[in-house]
């Protein structure tokens, strides 16, 4: 009878041990030598089944804890059922790929993130075959980087503005095609739709200079291998906010991918449907015609895996 006991409270231990409640979990890991943090988020019907994965990146000077709030996305999560994941970056900069003397080009981000997502598939109940990511701006530059060179390990991005930087311009050829949904604005005072330095007048090239949109458009389109063709979708003007915004649909890409450009006409370095995060003269506008964060996961749960 001891024995049964023991036995019994033995597997009720080992099921406490490798099973997780629903909510946040602030943890962290160690990269050459530097302490890095992350928020996990599981939803509330996280069980025993394999679900995707949706990395979350802040701006520069932000936080994992900001971009947390400002998209909603755990409240998504929750609803669609998929685990969401929002790294720091240290001193609140990513190493995107861009050169400048203000970036943190010495800190390597992409070993960080290869090692998180090793971290977390080997801990928690993810589909590896459905890893996502997106970011506003320095995150947004960073998803793009994270699809040059993590392309094996993620199934599609969505950058939220923010271009391939112009130093990348004749390498950016990822090993496999990646699904994209990029959101720009075209009064973005920071990431310019028409490309050029980031940032504001003052940060001059510190910032690292980025391509047009439209470049950037067909840097991916050629790197998935799309047909010319394209569909041009009018976005509902549902509110009074100075923006309209339009999606267009590359297809017929390699492996079933998609390249999704959606511009917003009088939008600013903002993340739409989301609050005024920063005064309008110093980030331009708000789109509140759509919900960004629900585009981006309705996008990313439409994809096909690779086979």
């Amino acid at each position: 009878m001891i024995r049964t006991l023991r036995f019994a409270a033995s597997i009720l231990f080992l099921l406490i041990s490798t099973t997780y409640s629903a909510g946040d979990i602030n943890s962290k890991l160690i990269i050459d030598g530097i302490e890095r943090e992350y928020i996990l988020h599981l939803p509330k019907n996280y069980s025993t089944e394999p679900l995707p994965l949706v990395m979350i990146f802040h701006g520069g000077g932000g936080t994992a804890e900001q971009v947390m709030n400002h998209t909603k996305f755990n409240k998504l999560a929750d609803k669609e059922n998929f685990i969401c994941v929002y790294p720091n970056a240290v001193d609140k900069n990513w190493n995107d790929g861009r050169i400048g003397d203000k970036l943190p080009m010495d800190i390597d981000d992409i070993k960080f993130i290869s090692t998180l997502l090793d971290t977390l598939t080997a801990n928690y109940k993810i589909n590896s075959k459905r890893i996502f990511s997106t970011g506003i701006s320095n995150g947004g530059f960073f998803s793009l980087y994270l699809a040059l060179k993590l392309s094996s390990r993620i199934l599609a991005i969505a950058p939220v503005t923010a271009n391939i930087p112009e130093n990348l311009k004749d390498n950016w050829k990822t090993d496999k095609p990646i699904s994209v949904l990029l959101i720009n604005g075209t009064k973005d005072p920071l990431v310019k739709f028409d490309g050029g330095p980031v940032g504001f007048k003052d940060d001059e090239t510190g910032r690292g200079v980025s391509l047009s949109t439209s470049w950037t458009v067909k840097i991916l389109t050629e790197n998935n291998s799309c047909m010319q063709g394209t569909k041009t979708e009018v976005i509902e003007d549902t509110e009074d906010d100075d923006c309209k915004a339009e999606k267009e649909t590359y297809y017929k890409c390699a492996d079933g991918t998609k390249v999704i450009l959606v511009t917003i006409k009088g939008g600013g370095h903002t993340w739409p449907g989301a609050s005024q995060y920063l005064p309008k003269i110093i980030v331009g506008n708000v789109c509140k015609d759509f919900n960004a964060t629900e585009m981006i996961w309705e996008f990313f749960r439409s994809l096909p895996e690779r086979e």
